[in-house]
This record gives C-alpha cells, sequence and structure tokens, in this order.
C-alpha cells in the first residue's frame, strides 16, 4: 500500500482565518465559481507547522498565508473586496486565549472572527440568533467543542454553513477549525468533514508521535 504524502505547511498562526489565504491569486481574477466538483474520495495527508497532522480530499488546494492554513477545491476561493476567502472547504489556525478556557475562548472567537464580516442569518421576525450551543466533541484525542453558525456568504450572497471545532493546545492556545460550505450542499459534504477531523493528531509537545 503506497504511504500518505506528507506535505509540510507554513506554520499556523493567528487569529484571522479569512484574510490573506491565497497571496498567488489575482484580485483581478477571482476564482470563485457557480461550479464546485464535490470532494474526492482519496486523501493526502498534510503536516501544518509541524504543530498538526490532517488529512483531506486529494483535490482540495493548500492555500497558505500569513496567519493560517485553507484547503478548498478549485473554484471555491477567490476574493471579496479586498480579502480572500473561501465558499468550500476547511480552514484551520490558532488564536489567544486570554481567559484560559474554552467555552468562553470560542464564543469570543465566533464573535470577534466568524461573525465579525459575514452577515449572521436572522431567525423569522429579525432577531439575530444566538447564542450558539456547544456539542462537546473529540479533536486530535483532546476534549473540544463543535458549534455551527449560519452566516451569508460574502462571495455569493448565499446562506452558508460555518462548522467552528475547538481544542485547547497544552500551553493553553485556542486550536480551531472552520468548515464552511453553502446550504444546499451540506449533506454532500458532511461525511468528508467528518472523516477530516477524525484524522487530525495534533503534535504540541515534545516527541509527540501522531
Amino acid at each position: 500500500m503506497t504511504p500518505p504524502l506528507i506535505r509540510v505547511a507554513s506554520a499556523v498562526v493567528g487569529v484571522v482565518l479569512l484574510a490573506c489565504v491565497a497571496g498567488a491569486q489575482s484580485r483581478d481574477q477571482p476564482l470563485i465559481r457557480d461550479g464546485v466538483a464535490p470532494p474526492s474520495a482519496d486523501f493526502t495527508t498534510y503536516v501544518v507547522g509541524q504543530l498538526v497532522q490532517v488529512s483531506v480530499p486529494s483535490n482540495w488546494l493548500e492555500l497558505p498565508g500569513s496567519n493560517a492554513v485553507v484547503f478548498a477545491p478549485e473554484g471555491a476561493y477567490g476574493n471579496a473586496g479586498v480579502k480572500s476567502v473561501f465558499t468550500h472547504g476547511m480552514g484551520m489556525g490558532l488564536a489567544r486565549n486570554d481567559k484560559r478556557d474554552l467555552r468562553a475562548t470560542t464564543d469570543d472567537f465566533i464573535a470577534s472572527t466568524v461573525l465579525v464580516n459575514p452577515r449572521p442569518v436572522r431567525e423569522a421576525g429579525g432577531r439575530a440568533p444566538g447564542p450558539f450551543p456547544h456539542r462537546r466533541v473529540t479533536i486530535g484525542g483532546r476534549p473540544g467543542l463543535h458549534t455551527v453558525v449560519s452566516t451569508i456568504s460574502e462571495a455569493t450572497g448565499e446562506v452558508e454553513r460555518n462548522e467552528v471545532y475547538t481544542a485547547l493546545l497544552r500551553d493553553g492556545t485556542l486550536f480551531y477549525v472552520l468548515a464552511v460550505t453553502p446550504r444546499e450542499h451540506v449533506s454532500d459534504y458532511a461525511p468528508t468533514f467528518r472523516r477530516v477531523m477524525r484524522s487530525i493528531a495534533i503534535m504540541d509537545c515534545d516527541g509527540c508521535v501522531p
């Protein structure tokens, strides 16, 4: 059996996920389009910043930026104004955790980063949704939270689903994963997102082996 391809990406640092994820793309030629290929059944394994090992569909591109890394298929990333965004795929990074509390830091991260620019979807009657409930999960062998947020995509103007996964590293830093897909394709991407999350190994200690 052929071993998985291992690639080393840039370090995952910072709190802003959607900015500068694809420095090589041209602002005059955005790559976002209506037709996006479904996730491949074949997966490729990456080592990100010597901290996280993760496997993603082999037809997703690695888009490292100055403060995060995104994995997305062709046609699912481009520009919205001066920002680079993605409409299908997954991004991951680190955020400061001054409160040393996973739930409080996750709430702050969602409010300040996930919802700060995309418009949250409003419920009937004009009320903004929230607070959003968290579900307890395991990420890379440690306790984590899973939160679902619906927003209006800045790129397409359509409703999209954002699944936010968070866990704490040994030093208290918040590790997050953001899984994004248009609302009408949620069921198509759900098995892929679950498989990617199961593949994550966090190597934040001396001698850690995934």
